[in-house]
């Protein structure tokens, strides 16, 4: 039986996708992956982590990488579910 995923507030969404991507830049082969996936570069990374969807399209890249779901889980201490329903809230027409 599915679980519905938590409710996450915007802010408390917005501070999981912030340690996202803390944790992503922590470590060069997951930040190389990430800039490759997204098609951002060291150079464009500052401009676009203030664009409006950035912090959605952190926690979609998470959620689509399971390994990385679990390592980032096991690092904020939270269940997957938990980010899960983060990017729900930073992206909830993706889901409707």
């Amino acid at each position: 039986m599915n679980t519905p995923l938590k409710r996450v507030t915007r802010e408390e969404a917005e501070n999981v996708a912030v340690r996202a991507f803390a944790f992503i830049t922590s470590d060069e082969e997951r930040l190389g992956r990430f800039l490759a996936v997204s098609g951002l570069g060291p150079d464009t990374i500052r401009s676009a982590a203030t664009s409006p969807g950035f912090f959605a399209g952190i926690l979609d890249y998470v959620v689509s990488d399971e390994p990385l779901l679990i390592a980032l889980a096991k690092e904020l201490n939270t269940k997957p579910e938990h980010i899960m329903g983060a990017q729900w809230t930073l992206s909830p027409s993706e889901f409707e």
